[in-house]
């Protein structure tokens, strides 16, 4: 069963309220920019410097082709080499041999910064794809969290519903409890929308703005924060806590945020090499031709490199 279809039979069965049905919803459909747009500077201007860079060796080899052939002066004939003045002759050479000799010199002045610059620019590319995978990487993580939101947001309700339904009449006190326990629940489906929309919203270029960045940890910080307190609530029903379900989605979520906090650090990894390639020289003047932009670093608050962290009984 999918997300959608899962929250569709909640909001049925009278599990989620029709907001914190709406709140899932939104959260799950936002989801779909998670590894969809690149950042513009992989787009048209790219596409220009490979072309700048095939017309440039077109051009260096045409004019290797045109010295070779036109080399002389206009007009005179090539008058035949006179073998007997350099034959045998100490640190002497024929005609051809100094003609190759010019030519070779300035193939060689005229290739190698073509060569060099190439490998650069290749380099860079290599790492800016490298950001991308781990960025993406990222966001495949979060997805999976997502995804796991509302089998948890599913699993609780039911379990408040079956309590309700059994005990009728409770005490004040457990009534109070269950209110949290569902308040919680609210709370963690809008953080989630939250995130979910803001990185909708900006799309592949959210790596490149970092304020924009800044704002999705913060967000995301606060799915995570969620987590932690509805799971904490939870402690407070332990039949709740030893059912099956409940116990497959507390470990699947605490492995999910493993991954989130790994996928963060390796994203990060792969911005420094990046950042710090395009602003050494050489690397920075053909950053600057290439258009390669600095790219931001995920700098999530204090304490979300942490999992959730809870111990089975």
């Amino acid at each position: 069963m999918d997300s959608e279809e899962r929250v569709r039979r909640m909001e049925e069965d009278g599990l989620v309220s029709p907001e914190q049905a709406a709140l899932l919803r939104e959260s799950l459909g936002n989801r779909a920019y998670r590894g969809a747009a690149a950042p513009a500077s992989l787009g048209p201007t790219h596409a220009t410097v490979r072309w700048l860079l095939i017309t440039c060796t077109a051009l260096v080899l045409m004019a290797l082709v045109g010295w070779f052939v036109f080399l002389g002066e206009p007009g005179v004939p090539e008058l035949p080499q006179d073998v007997a003045q350099t034959l045998n002759q100490p640190e002497e050479l024929g005609l051809m041999n100094r003609t190759i000799s010019v030519v070779l010199a300035v193939a060689l002045l005229l290739a190698l910064p073509l060569v060099l610059w190439t490998w650069l620019y290749n380099s860079l590319v290599s790492k800016e794809e490298a950001v991308l995978e781990a960025w993406a990487q990222t966001e495949s993580t979060y997805q999976r969290r997502t995804d796991l939101i509302p089998a948890l947001v599913e699993t609780i309700s039911r379990y408040l519903k079956h309590e309700r339904e059994t005990l009728g009449e409770v005490s004040a006190t457990r009534g109070e409890a269950n209110a949290a326990l569902s308040e919680a629940v609210e709370k963690l489906a809008a953080a989630e929308a939250k995130a979910s929309r803001m990185g909708s919203e900006r799309g592949g270029g959210l790596i490149e703005d970092e304020t924009a960045l800044a704002q999705l940890a913060a967000a995301e910080s606060a799915v995570e924060t969620g987590l932690k307190s509805v799971i904490a609530i939870a402690e407070d029903y332990p039949e709740l806590r030893s059912s099956d379900q409940f116990l497959e989605l507390q470990a699947q979520l605490e492995g999910t945020e493993n991954r989130i906090n790994v996928a963060r650090l390796r994203f990060n990894e792969k911005v420094r090499a990046f950042n710090a390639a395009i602003r050494h020289l050489p690397g920075s003047l053909v950053a600057g031709i290439g258009n390669f932009r600095r790219k931001a670093y995920f700098q999530a608050e204090e304490g979300t490199d942490r999992a959730l962290g809870l111990e089975y009984d």
